[in-house]
């Protein structure tokens, strides 16, 4: 059975997920609006289609952030709210509002991707890896779900952070179908060759 509407709305990060998507939308018709005042020769009017086309985008980036720190702060309750200041954090867009949930060393046992998108979710496994190593953490739990809600019950974040482990050349294991347990403080000297050897014993 699926879920049903208002259970979908009680989910954390749902109504901003829904304020995204209108924004979205408004974006997609404004572009619309904007090609077919080109073709028609009416520059004016394209031209202030793509600029809402433009403000509906940044709106629906805004209203997306707003959810992933909702959803983070939802799945992640152990991450304290006092921030530290982390150039790492500040430099990437999504450090914005993931370091007002830096951890002690107690806190980075386990990082839970779930109801994030992809494009919010890679940056969160990067910083969080990275503190792991600052903080002298040895190993940590990357929650990233099994694909059971994606389109076609397809993961899609899943894979996207076996890349990345293996881009980063850290050593890691799958922990059943949705999480990978990684070794923080030790890099593994042939992310590919590991890759696939991981992938032939498991």
């Amino acid at each position: 059975m699926g879920q049903s509407q208002s259970t979908r709305r009680s989910e954390p990060g749902a109504s901003y997920r829904a304020k995204a998507a209108a924004e979205a939308e408004a974006r997609a018709d404004a572009s619309r609006k904007s090609q077919a005042a080109f073709k028609t020769s009416s520059y004016n009017s394209a031209k202030a289609y793509s600029l809402s086309a433009r403000k509906h985008q940044q709106k629906m980036s805004e209203y997306n952030a707003l959810a992933s720190s909702e959803i983070f702060r939802h799945y992640n309750p152990n991450y304290p709210t006092a921030a530290t200041n982390s150039s790492l954090l500040a430099s990437s867009f999504f450090g914005t509002f993931f370091s007002l949930f830096t951890a002690g060393p107690n806190d980075l046992s386990q990082l839970d991707l779930h109801g994030q998108h992809v494009n919010e979710a890679i940056p969160m496994v990067k910083d969080h890896l990275e503190r792991c190593r600052r903080e002298g953490a040895q190993r940590t739990t990357v929650i990233t779900g099994r694909g059971a809600h994606s389109v076609g019950g397809v993961a899609k974040i899943k894979p996207k952070v076996e890349e990345l482990l293996v881009g980063m050349g850290v050593r890691y294991r799958k922990d059943g179908p949705g999480a990978f347990v990684v070794e923080c403080g030790r890099l593994d000297g042939g992310g590919i060759v590991g890759w696939i050897l991981r992938g032939i014993f498991g």
